[in-house]
């Protein structure tokens, strides 16, 4: 019976010793997508989910797309008048008065070096009443999450993008992490306690329109400590999961970093996700995914790991080594066949293109 790359990715992580086997890399570049279509001799149509669909179905293989959660949330919305050339004044209205973050025009992306709103106990503040009015958006959410269903259709499965409550939803610089979390702790406490409140009113809507998978992230031990994982992501992981599962969902977590000590220590054992991923090997991370299968418990799915150096810089062969040693280190175990992340701009089609082609060699032997 012919199934759709969506039916095929669901049944997989719901009963993988019964499913054939997913092939899904991580969110491949716009560009990598594109030049790999015309490699392939297939034109595009300039839309990013309809091109990855074709090439998915071309290659063979089942893609995931991510969408939005915390922009849903805080809505940021440019006030020209109060704008310049190079500067942009974005404002939110809430109850408590408005709040006001100037930053570049062009935004830098989430970084140590962008210039973020949350700075101050009242940011703290207006960062909860923006949240506490998450309803009102509630017509913009829904019409959001159906067109992404409408793009993507049984092309793929859709996945939830990460709340993040301990990075405070993307609204704060990751340098000032830690000293919030330190110097102002009850105001970034009531903080990650909004996000997750409104993330789930979020959840819902997204579940009602038939996104696939509810999901967090965080990071590993590169940037944080196992007590701090224990107290600022573990918590909210475990919820979001727990609501996942209580309204009939499957929930993704993601996590691209150093991560084996958690992994070892059982700690992955313990989020309640569905779907881990990435398991991430050297450099990215400091797994060695032979090692963590043996102590993830079985009835999880695992996603990775294949570096994206080797993906990107290696030849063909290579790829195809690599490839083979991660399906060899995964026999028997519910794993899909994937990247350490998303899929590198400047990636060349051919080496794509070998790493869907032994994968699917590779699950034959």
């Amino acid at each position: 019976m012919s199934t759709s790359a969506r039916q095929r990715f669901l049944a997989y992580v719901r009963d993988p010793r019964s499913a054939p086997g997913v092939i899904s890399p991580f969110l491949p570049h716009p560009d990598v997508v594109r030049e790999t279509l015309a490699w392939c001799g297939l034109a595009g149509t300039g839309e990013a989910v309809a091109d990855e669909i074709a090439l998915s179905q071309h290659l063979g293989y089942e893609p995931m797309f991510m969408t939005e959660c915390s922009g849903l949330i805080f809505n940021w919305r440019i006030d020209e008048a109060r704008s310049s050339a190079g500067t942009c004044t974005r404002v939110i209205a809430t109850p408590r008065g408005e709040w006001k973050w100037k930053s570049p025009r062009q935004e830098v992306p989430w970084s140590d070096d962008a210039p973020l709103p949350v700075q101050t106990p009242e940011d703290h503040a207006l960062l909860v009443a923006v949240c506490e009015q998450v309803s009102e958006q509630e017509t913009a959410i829904r019409e959001y999450f159906r067109q992404w269903r409408l793009r993507v259709g049984e092309g793929g499965v859709i996945v939830l993008g990460h709340p993040h409550p301990s990075w405070l939803g993307f609204q704060i610089n990751p340098s000032n992490i830690f000293f919030h979390w330190n110097d102002l702790h009850d105001d970034y406490v009531r903080s990650m306690e909004a996000i997750c409140r409104a993330s789930l009113y979020v959840m819902s809507i997204a579940l009602d329109e038939g996104i696939d998978f509810m999901s967090d992230s965080s990071y590993g031990l590169e940037m944080t400590s196992p007590a701090l994982f224990a107290a600022m992501d573990l918590p909210y992981i475990r919820r979001f999961a727990a609501w996942t599962h209580d309204h009939g969902g499957l929930f993704w977590y993601h996590n691209c970093g150093f991560t084996r000590r958690l992994i070892r220590e059982g700690v992955f054992n313990t989020l309640g996700a569905d779907l881990i991923e990435t398991i991430a090997p050297p450099p990215e991370g400091d797994n060695d995914i032979a090692e963590s299968r043996k102590v993830i418990d079985r009835r999880i799915c695992t996603k990775g790991n294949l570096n994206l150096r080797l993906l990107r810089d290696g030849t063909p062969p290579e790829i195809a080594s690599g490839v083979r040693a991660i399906a060899r280190a995964v026999r028997g175990e519910a794993h899909v066949l994937s990247t350490a992340d998303a899929v590198l701009q400047g990636t060349p089609p051919e080496n794509f293109a070998a790493f869907i082609d032994s994968a699917h060699e590779a699950a034959r032997e």
